[in-house]
């Protein structure tokens, strides 16, 4: 039998990353169990790398406009940095 998995609280979030690499967020903001990130659809070029450090645009582990990460198993947002390929790349996040 395949039980319900619920967790009590969860936070969400909207920032906007450009050509360089930025943390997440700029304070601890504490997990438990990983984040879903979701690229805005404009620009319609952008991709979005994620790491675990500041990194180059088009390293780590690249998200297309319009599409959303898998669950990212992190305990903290400051973790993970984000860069652009575009200015002004809008993203969504949903952290539990």
């Amino acid at each position: 039998m395949i039980e319900k998995e619920s967790l009590p609280d969860f936070a969400t979030g909207t920032i906007t990353v450009g050509t360089t690499p930025a943390r997440m967020s700029s304070v601890s903001h504490s997990l438990k169990k990983g984040v879903y990130i979701r690229v805005g659809a404009a620009p319609e070029d952008a991709l979005v790398s994620i790491g675990q450090t500041e990194l180059d645009a088009g390293d780590g582990f690249i998200i297309p406009a319009g599409q959303t990460s898998p669950m990212l198993y992190i305990d903290d947002l400051r973790k993970l940095w984000l860069v652009s390929t575009e200015a002004g790349t809008p993203i969504t996040w949903i952290a539990f």
